[in-house]
């Protein structure tokens, strides 16, 4: 990820529509699949900056993995002391050590991302659940996977067979996002009509959002959560899943 993305995810990751609407979907997610065990012991897939894990700590301890050295400065700088640089094709981390992985927007950056799943499937422990989120539709692609160094956007039928392959039994899958879905790729599309070269190529948010439109993209959050619960959605700007290491 270009350093420039690193340094506005830690500005706007606790404040910004986009990761409070994540971070709603992940406490939906653990309420409804993680049972009555408190505390968990849970680990945050490619932490980035940490704004997850400050807000999911109620849930138990979680720790963080990165491998990149800007993660663990900006880590350090919310008072984070939690994570550890680490390949997540090779996890420093014993067989079985978690209840909980969260992979939030985290495989998308391998090349390899059945290895990376395989390594998440090891240090989980029986009966454990892996909550991820990944974007998706490659008719999406656009400057903004670019900024953030992706090698795909996925489909779910693509996801859920890399990550049954690696042994994960699948609890839920839906798209997420659906009713921002026509405005993002217009945008997208209207981004791409100034190309710019891959290396000066900027995330969305770097385009802030007006006012008046954030309340509303907070309550479409709320009403496709409210929705999915009882029907997966048909198509979305991501894709998430919880699934199941079998016990």
């Amino acid at each position: 990820m270009n350093t420039a993305e690193f340094d506005r995810m830690f500005e706007l990751e606790q404040r910004h529509w986009w990761y409070r609407g994540r971070r709603s979907l992940v406490r939906a997610a653990l309420d409804r699949f993680a049972g009555r065990k408190r505390p968990l012991e849970m680990l945050d897939l490619a932490c980035a900056t940490g704004g997850s894990m400050r807000f999911l700590g109620d849930y138990g301890s979680i720790r963080g993995v990165d491998i990149s050295e800007e993660t663990i400065r900006l880590c350090a700088a919310r008072g984070i002391d939690t994570i550890v640089r680490g390949d997540a094709l090779k996890l420093p981390f014993a067989d079985g050590s978690f209840d909980v992985v969260l992979a939030l927007d985290a495989f998308e950056h391998f090349e390899d991302d059945g290895l990376a799943m395989s390594e998440v499937f090891r240090v989980m422990r029986k009966g454990g659940l892996l909550v991820v989120t990944v974007p998706a539709f490659m008719s999406l692609w656009s400057p903004h996977d670019e900024a953030y160094h992706h090698y795909r956007r996925y489909r779910k039928a693509q996801l859920r067979g890399r990550l049954e392959r690696a042994g994960f039994a699948t609890e839920r899958m839906s798209y997420s996002s659906m009713l921002l879905f026509l405005p993002v790729l217009l945008l997208r599309r209207l981004r791409s009509l100034r190309p710019r070269p891959v290396d000066d190529a900027t995330s969305d948010f770097a385009v802030p959002m007006p006012w008046p439109l954030e309340p509303l993209a907070d309550l479409a959050t709320r009403m496709e959560i409210a929705v999915e619960k009882r029907v997966p959605l048909p198509f979305g700007v991501s894709l998430y899943g919880v699934m199941r290491k079998p016990a």
